[in-house]
């Protein structure tokens, strides 16, 4: 999704070579500050400074480059053509004609990044053979395996940003509110500033470098408080120039009103989440289990069709595992364990879909507005939420708005009508009359003929929908975790719409999409709160535990990723390493498959991930059993999704777990807003949490100790034991240790 307006302040090299540069340093004591900064009615700094304005000129912001992606189309009609990638979400991007070449430029930042075209509505298959053996976009770098079996392309962009300063009040990266302060960010080109100050009309406030990557790094400031104020930022480079970030020549300040308009929920900072895929969790009632047999769609599927499978509890997975085996599952079951959930530390619960569909996992929706009955009855639903509110846990609900299923009745409705149904318009049909299942003759998620795409650029869809969603939370229900948002019809004008109206009714709600990538559009606060954190979780803390990623890399990996989205969006952030649609954490770390006994290394590695992913910024999220030490690998049907056998468990992997939540509700900074990097090197990666660094993580991914120099004071260890520390400190091999200052 594209914003407009952006507030940038961008300053080249070229610009500090210009003599504009004064070779005086920032003031460092409040006296110094005031004597030479701006305060009401005082006037702007004095001494020779380069003023950089709001605003962007032509051409890509300081440390971007231009990349352009063209496709001309050898044979064939061609309507339409987006720009689908890592860079922006797999969201859709439309490309221009022109001359029979469809192109768009795009400014990125140095890296490499994955892309497919998304042509007449549907998806590229292999990015490298357009049919008649030629690539679709000649530019590309080369090609990585989608996961589907097809290819993206791949794009590497080179170059090296230099010195640049970047500020967008407009931002939550840059200007937000989180942990009840103001907390002001700059971009700058990596080592290229010395120190910067924040000077508002209440005090000045100095900045701290808190993150670094490849080519940049940032620097934060906090107010101890929410309140109007004006403000600017005076920043020295390296080579001795000072600068001021202004607003405008003729408003040099800037103003913040005081007003938070994107609000962080501490009741989401301070949680810990447990996700449930509710056929696999607990069976409380087997009178209900039949049930799931008479609306299964394999039932009504006319090209695929087939019979489902009721299993008892702990029968062998068949190649119906996936979708179509049937375990029991249930609401009563889920409210049977809350206590057990109560003992992790458990204060935020995540179901998978609950409401009629015609699958196990429940993403084929038939009646957005009834609970299956496979699940239990709305009285049973009622009384799991009311005793979770009573243990002070929140419930969110899972919701699919881009496609239904096919014993949806609207679509049945089109299947034996056609275009006489009021609901025709509901769906993209392409042929009608059609066999249900065929994904060929109407728009189906990723093609399939078991999911028809929903019209959500129809106003009686989204409201359809919407008022759905609407009726959950009046329900009881405490938030929303979305679906594949990216693969909407119009997905900026469904989400937006939506999350007026919830936050309008529920402004506690907690609203989180499920998109995989390092992709802050989405969380400027007109559409999510969080994503679901796989950049974080997979792509950088799985790595790094698997020892694939030094502490350096990974730290650098982690920069980007803190960079790119406000302090009160990482507060909020949905964190998870694996679900219901990956292969368990423990098999990714080498333990095996299921019904095998997980390796003592794998096990290590395992705690080391958990203890960073409950020691960062936002609610760690754990998938049903893998704090019981459960394997599965999904490249088997979907086997991390097999029920838990609850007389089965490792205690020490458990033991840990249960550990973890106390070491997070005892030490109040790891709930905390604030992280900033300390330092990395081979297998370590050391960051500070808390508003005042008063807390010190210290990772080592490596098979052999470390040692590293602590910050000054004294310090002690709080994780594991706890013992007395200054001077330097020793890493074991494999582990994670938590620091308080002593």
């Amino acid at each position: 999704m594209k914003r407009t307006g952006l507030l940038i302040f961008l300053l080249l090299l070229t610009a500090v070579v210009s003599g504009c540069i004064s070779t005086g340093n920032l003031p460092e004591t409040p006296s110094e500050a005031t004597s030479a900064a701006a305060r009401p009615g005082v006037g702007l700094p004095s001494g020779n400074y380069t003023p950089l304005y709001t605003g962007s000129g032509k051409g890509c912001p300081a440390g971007m480059v231009g990349v352009r992606f063209t496709y001309h189309p050898e044979n064939g009609t061609v309507e339409s053509v987006s720009l689908r990638g890592s860079f922006n979400g797999w969201n859709e991007w439309p490309m221009k004609e022109e001359n029979g070449t469809w192109s768009r430029t795009v400014c990125l930042k140095p890296g490499k990044y994955e892309y497919k075209y998304f042509i007449n509505g549907q998806w590229v298959r292999d990015m490298s053979d357009d049919g008649t053996g030629k690539p679709y976009d000649p530019e590309a770098d080369g090609y990585a395996n989608d996961g589907y079996g097809g290819k993206n392309a791949v794009r590497i962009v080179k170059g090296s940003p230099g010195f640049y300063v970047r500020f967008d009040p407009e931002d939550p990266a840059y200007l937000s509110v989180a942990d009840n302060r103001t907390v002001v960010r700059i971009e700058a080109g990596k080592e290229t500033v010395s120190s910067a100050l924040l000077v508002t009309d209440a005090g000045n406030y100095t900045m701290k470098r808190q993150l670094w990557w490849d080519s940049g790094e940032m620097w934060r400031a906090e107010v101890p408080f929410v309140s109007p104020m004006r403000y600017y930022i005076l920043v020295n480079s390296t080579d001795g120039g000072l600068f001021a970030i202004l607003n405008t020549s003729e408003n040099p300040f800037f103003n913040f009103d005081g007003v938070d308009r994107f609000p962080q929920l501490e009741w989401v900072s301070n949680g810990i989440t447990y996700q449930i895929f509710p056929d696999r969790f607990n069976n409380g009632n087997e009178s209900n289990d039949a049930l799931s047999l008479d609306h299964d769609e394999l039932l009504l599927n006319q090209v695929h069709p087939g019979r489902p499978l009721l299993s008892n509890w702990s029968d062998p997975i068949t190649p119906l595992h996936c979708c179509h085996q049937y375990f029991g599952g249930d609401i009563k079951g889920i409210t049977e364990k809350l206590d057990y959930l109560e003992s992790l530390g458990v204060t935020i619960i995540y179901l998978n879909p609950i409401f009629l569909s015609g699958s196990v996992h429940g993403y084929d929706t038939y009646d957005y507005y009834r609970l299956d009955p496979k699940f239990g009855t709305e009285d049973e639903l009622r009384e799991f939420l009311d005793e979770a509110h009573r243990r002070g846990m929140r419930v969110i609900f899972d919701f699919v708005p881009d496609h239904a299923g096919i014993g949806n009745p609207a679509f049945l409705d089109v299947w034996k009508n056609g275009n006489r149904s009021p609901y025709w318009n509901w769906f993209i049909v392409k042929q009608w009359p059609f066999l249900l299942g065929d994904g060929n003759a109407y728009m189906g998620w990723w093609g399939l003929g078991s999911l028809p795409k929903l019209n959500t650029t129809n106003p009686e869809v989204r409201e359809y929908l919407i008022n759905a969603a609407l009726y959950w939370l009046d329900f009881g229900f405490d938030g929303i975790r979305v679906d594949t948002p990216g693969d909407l019809l119009d997905p900026e004008t469904f989400f937006s719409e939506m999350r007026e109206r919830v936050k309008e009714k529920h402004p506690d709600a907690y609203l989180v999409g499920e998109i995989w990538t390092l992709s802050p559009e989405w969380v400027k606060g007109d559409l999510f709160d969080s994503l679901m954190n796989y950049a974080l979780g997979r792509d950088i803390l799985l790595n790094y535990a698997r020892g694939h990623l030094s502490g350096e890399a990974a730290m650098k990996m982690m920069g980007r990723y803190y960079a790119s989205y406000g302090e009160n969006v990482a507060a909020m952030g949905f964190n998870l390493v694996d679900s219901h649609d990956t292969s368990r954490v423990l098999t990714d770390l080498g333990g095996g498959s299921l019904g095998e006994g997980p390796t003592n290394e794998s096990i290590v590695r395992l705690k080391l991930l958990s203890t960073l992913l409950y020691t960062l910024p936002g609610t760690p999220v754990t998938f049903q059993g893998d704090e019981r030490g459960l394997l599965g690998d999904k490249g088997h049907y979907d086997e991390q999704r097999y029920p838990i056998r609850w007389d089965e468990v490792n205690e020490d992997v458990l033991n840990h777990y249960r550990a973890l939540a106390a070491l997070r509700r005892n030490v109040p900074a790891l709930r905390s807003s604030a992280i900033r990097f300390y330092t990395a090197s081979g297998g370590v990666m050391a960051f500070f949490r808390g508003h005042e660094d008063e807390v010190l993580v210290v990772a080592n991914s490596w098979e052999k100790p470390a040692e590293i120099t602590l910050p000054g004071g004294e310090w002690r260890v709080l994780w594991p034991g706890d013992y007395a520390v200054s001077g330097t400190l020793e890493v074991p091999p494999l582990s994670v240790l938590v620091l308080g200052r002593d």
